[in-house]
């Protein structure tokens, strides 16, 4: 017996998953599986030109616990027990603004490197593929983000909420099926390109 297709699109889902936001996977360039989200990285926001890399930035949500689970299992219970001309709308939009992302096989470097930019110095920890320790996005240190808020500034070591994705460094779940040659996709500050 032949194994079921691999889904590659939401539409190829079955109709039980149809209803909740889809999860875009991402590997290494070797084919190891590294990260796993509700939100594709395209649509995520970039760092500025400045930082010449211009990472993606990849919020970590805190997995929700079971009590708040359950609370949003009701809430959305609730909302489909509305009948209103908006509720089919307003259910799809509550679960398609819902993020999630978790790095699956990363291993962080336990030395930061320092790095020197044109407005100063950046501390990063490097996240390395598993298999082939092919560094595919860093966490800055705390001492990088200035807040007004006390708190964010007595705070030492990694932030572990925040990872920055090097473009060029992840292929999707569907580029690796079809084979698609990741030269192309890899660019350094400057618009500059492997060719």
């Amino acid at each position: 017996m032949d194994p079921p297709p691999v889904p590659t699109s939401v539409r190829e889902l079955p109709s039980y998953a149809q209803g909740q936001s889809p999860v875009f996977t991402y590997h290494c360039l070797c084919t190891h599986l590294i990260v796993a989200t509700t939100t594709p990285l395209s649509s995520l926001p970039r760092r500025s030109a400045s930082s010449l890399d211009k990472a993606y930035i990849l919020p970590l949500p805190s997995p929700p616990s079971a009590r708040s689970r359950a609370s949003e299992d009701s809430d959305s219970e609730t909302e489909a027990q509305t009948s209103t001309s908006d509720g089919k709308r307003a259910i799809s939009a509550s679960r398609t603004n819902t993020h999630y992302a978790l790095l699956l096989s990363a291993i962080t470097d336990r030395k930061p490197q320092v790095i020197a930019r044109a407005d100063g110095f950046e501390k990063r920890y490097p996240q390395r593929c598993g298999r082939c320790r092919l560094v595919v996005g860093y966490q800055l240190d705390w001492g990088q983000y200035t807040d007004a808020n006390t708190e964010t500034s007595e705070r030492m070591g990694r932030r572990e909420n925040i990872v920055y994705l090097l473009p060029g460094g992840l292929l999707s779940t569907e580029e690796m099926l079809e084979g698609r040659d990741m030269a192309s996709h890899i660019e350094f500050g400057d618009g500059l390109q492997i060719t």
